[in-house]
């Protein structure tokens, strides 16, 4: 697990622009809106990397190599990114309301055909 903060790339009078990604191979975007007390993920990956931009609300965020016992926990907060690599264990318990963007390198349809999600529950 890594945390990516966006840094302003460009600023002026009307605002600034953060460039979120640079050469990364993303082949799917998805927006998620969780409510407060559900968890989502509870999963690993064996090939997709696994990017996920908080646009608002705090959540925790579960995570561990699949082969380590200890499990870790980090709270996350508005506009910053996890990036999730194969075979990390994670699940997320949102403390609020919240919406994300969740940027993948495999395209939907290869996470389906190749079963490349694996349910592993931690919390």
């Amino acid at each position: 697990m890594k945390i990516i903060k966006l840094k302003k790339n460009f600023k002026d009078k009307r605002g600034y622009i953060s460039d979120i990604f640079y050469k990364k191979n993303i082949k799917h975007v998805s927006f998620i809106s969780s409510n407060k007390g559900s968890i989502r993920g509870n999963n690993y990956f064996k090939k997709n990397y696994q990017y996920i931009l908080n646009l608002g609300g705090s959540f925790e965020y579960w995570y561990k190599k699949k082969i380590e016992k200890k499990l870790k926990k980090i709270l996350i907060k508005k506009y910053q990114i996890i990036e999730t690599p194969p075979y990390e264990v994670h699940a997320i318990k949102f403390l609020e309301k919240n919406e994300l963007i969740e940027f993948s390198t495999l395209s939907l349809m290869q996470k389906v055909k190749s079963k490349d999600s694996v349910k592993f529950k931690i919390i």
